[in-house]
């Protein structure tokens, strides 16, 4: 078995394929010094052309392309374009048409044939150029005859200027090319001054090909530069309405004469005008698309529904119908709007399905490019980049309404289920390629609309649609699970409100009991006190000045001995009437509780070096007395605390009632020695002061407070809430006179 790669000969000896072959004598043409043959070097592989190898061609210049600094070099067997790259070999300015070169440099892949980038160029002087040859149409076509001197007939189907130049687009042997006319040979006046006559006329011309490709290098038009005025000729002229002209229905059918791709004439009725030069035309069943050519008769012409126009143009059969493109277009007459057909898209599909199945034309036609009239149950309008689309159901099939942004804005938000009079230009979608002769069949009706005008409600859907109606079902369960939910949520917040309200108020009530009791026991206490201590020490201190007076215990000890017992007594005397009176000074008596404190500091004062004052803002007549009893204790206690502990020269106490939540604050604040807070002494040393304090705002549901700094003073601060069962609770029921806002 031969190595792969390699061929046996009819001898058995080992031959190497064609392509190596071409190879091997190209590598030894290349080492010899001597040119390659541009033909040798077009066939080169893809492989061979990625190792861009270094050749040697020889042939004659026959275009110069400055701007993209390019040559196109042919010999007498084929021809290849040349890249001058970065200007290492000289500027194209010097280098002519007709003059003989020799390149050196690398071939490799161009965008659709090889190229070579040249390295070295060497002028062998100026020949005349080969006469343009008659290429086969086919090679020519497909793109063989890229880069060689050709010359092509065609039929010119479309002209328009692109700048400084002209364009031609040609047909030939059924298919389509481009001729470029440069600047230079436009100005000779070969083309004449009007291009639209040269539209239909046979005409000849030579010139280097090009060819046109997509990005995988596949050959999409061929492309003739005519460079010379003598190479374009125009055989025979164009004409444009001077033939006979054909029905509408039968551009694209049978006719026993060929036209040989010259334009037909024909007429019709507008039934739609496109910007960009597009008309639809209608004549009986029978509708075709017309694309008016850039610079053809009617290019700048409106046209109008109802008009009566007359086309020439060529035939495009690219589409599943006939049409006509390039088309000299003018207006003969006008007549009434066109009247669409009542005809619904099931039997349309009906009459194209039953053509297609039966091998025979569609009678009475196939309303392809027609203007009707139908209606439908609107599913979904949705924008789109052109407009918006409308998607309807006509019995039991889909039907898509086409339709530009004006016509589409004014139902965007017409409600699904809503029955649409639909008018529009008919587009059937096959389910088959134009290139299959058998299985093809209908498989969509779409419309175009061509205004507002055209679409038209017949019928709203009902508010209470099967959506609506699942849709308020589940909202309405929703509703009801989030209802109970709610209610039961709101009962556990409410049985917990309630303990948390049964607990204050017992807390409240144990508090109003507390002070009562305590009311009554201080007064109980008091009264005791003054009679019978303070009675008993009022008594003794009176026999001991009896004892003085009446001359007993006459000697001096004696007499100092009576004497500091007498001021002991005293002593012990202010001591317990003092308590008797805090004892005693609970009890309110009908004053509000800024009075009261007033009253407790001027006691409190009386006899001591400390500035105490009182600042009281907001009415106290309606507190209960429970509530300002135990503030007035808490008040008590810290003037009591500042004096024992603080050493200060003020205290300062304040009252506020916040009657926007119902708080009433009581702060006492001194300048005294303070402390370090939560290191002070407590109930285990036997300070129950603080405590004390606490507890009482605490019983009132209330909180209680403590700043104090070594230095700088302390301050204590109770708040207890209003409640409005408290009434019920001190078992008071005449109001107590009000103290205005004041401070003493």
């Amino acid at each position: 078995m031969p190595p792969r790669g390699r061929t046996e000969g009819h001898n058995g000896e080992m031959i190497a394929p064609p392509f190596i072959q071409a190879v091997a004598v190209f590598l030894a043409t290349a080492l010899a010094g001597e040119s390659e043959p541009i033909a040798m070097v077009t066939t080169l592989t893809p492989t061979a052309l990625e190792t861009r190898p270094e050749v040697t061609v020889r042939g004659t210049v026959i275009h110069v392309d400055p701007a993209l600094r390019e040559l196109v070099v042919e010999d007498d067997g084929g021809g290849i374009v040349v890249d001058l790259g970065g200007g290492a070999v000289g500027s194209t300015e010097a280098i002519a048409v007709g003059e003989e070169v020799e390149i050196t440099g690398r071939v490799g892949p161009g965008e659709y044939a090889p190229i070579v980038s040249a390295s070295g160029l060497v002028s062998h002087g100026h020949h005349a150029l080969p006469p343009p040859r008659r290429c086969d149409p086919e090679a020519f076509l497909a793109g063989s005859e890229h880069g060689r001197l050709v010359e092509v007939e065609g039929i010119v189907q479309q002209a328009w200027h692109d700048g400084e130049r002209v364009l031609l687009e040609l047909e030939t042997a059924g298919r389509l090319f481009t001729a470029e006319i440069p600047a230079a040979v436009v100005a000779a006046g070969v083309l004449g001054p009007d291009l639209e006559a040269l539209v239909d006329a046979v005409v000849i011309v030579s010139g280097p090909a090009k060819t046109v490709s997509n990005t995988r290098g596949e050959a999409l038009r061929p492309w003739v530069i005519v460079d010379r005025a003598e190479w374009f000729t125009i055989v025979t002229g164009g004409v444009t309405f001077s033939k006979s002209a054909v029905t509408l229905e039968s551009i694209g059918g049978y006719r026993p004469s060929f036209g040989g791709g010259h334009r037909i004439q024909t007429f019709g009725t507008v039934i739609h005008a496109l910007p960009g030069r597009t008309l639809h035309l209608q004549n009986g069943h029978h509708g075709v698309t017309v694309q008016i050519g850039a610079e053809a008769e009617g290019a700048e012409e409106q046209f109008e529904p109802g008009d009566l126009v007359e086309v020439a143009g060529f035939v495009d059969r690219s589409g599943h119908v006939a049409s006509i493109r390039s088309a000299a277009v003018r207006k003969i007459d006008h007549g009434g709007a066109p009247l669409p057909f009542m005809v619904t898209p099931e039997s349309i599909l009906r009459v194209n399905a039953a053509s297609a199945a039966g091998d025979i034309q569609a009678a009475p036609g196939d309303y392809e490019g027609c203007l009707i009239r139908t209606k439908g149950q609107l599913i979904q309008a949705q924008p789109t980049v052109t407009g918006g689309l409308f998607v309807l159901r006509s019995a039991e099939m889909i039907v898509n309404v086409e339709a530009d942004e004006a016509s589409f804005a004014p139902f965007q938000s017409t409600a699904p289920g809503t029955v649409l009079e639909v008018t529009g230009v008919v587009a059937i979608d096959w389910g088959v390629s134009l290139q299959s002769t058998a299985g093809g069949a209908p498989q969509r009706v779409r419309l175009m609309v061509r205004s507002a005008d055209d679409l038209r409600i017949l019928k709203t859907p009902p508010w209470w649609t099967p959506a609506r109606l699942l849709a308020g079902l589940v909202a309405t369960v929703m509703i009801l699970t989030t209802a109970l939910g709610w209610v039961a949520l709101l009962r556990r917040q409410l049985a917990a409100q309630q303990r948390l309200l049964a607990a204050e108020m017992r807390s409240r009530r144990d508090a109003a009991v507390e002070f009562e009791a305590t009311l009554r026991e201080r007064t109980r206490l008091a009264a005791n006190l003054h009679d019978t201590l303070q009675q008993t020490i009022g008594g003794i201190g009176y026999q001991l000045d009896a004892c003085l007076t009446g001359g007993g215990g006459t000697s001096d000890e004696t007499k100092r001995h009576v004497d500091v017992a007498r001021r002991m007594v005293s002593y012990a005397a202010g001591e317990v009437q003092g308590a008797v009176w805090a004892m005693r000074s609970l009890s309110l008596g009908g004053k509000s509780l800024g009075e009261a404190l007033r009253d407790l500091v001027v006691r409190i004062g009386a006899g001591r070096d400390v500035k105490i004052s009182v600042g009281v803002e907001g009415a106290f007549g309606d507190l209960p007395e429970f509530v300002a009893g135990n503030l007035l204790l808490i008040g008590q206690e810290g003037v009591h605390n500042a004096l024992r502990h603080g050493a200060p020269s003020t205290i300062d106490l304040d009252l506020f009632d916040d009657r926007g939540d119902g708080r009433i604050h009581l702060r006492v604040s001194d300048n005294g020695r303070g402390f370090v807070v939560g290191k002070q002494r407590g109930a285990n040393e036997g300070h129950f002061g603080l405590q004390g304090m606490r507890e009482r705002a605490e019983r009132l549901g209330g909180t209680f407070t403590v700043t104090s700094r070594p230095g700088e003073g302390t301050a204590v601060e109770a708040t207890v809430m209003r409640r409005d069962y408290d009434r019920q609770l001190d078992g008071q029921t005449d109001p107590v006179r009000t103290t205005p806002t004041s401070r003493s």
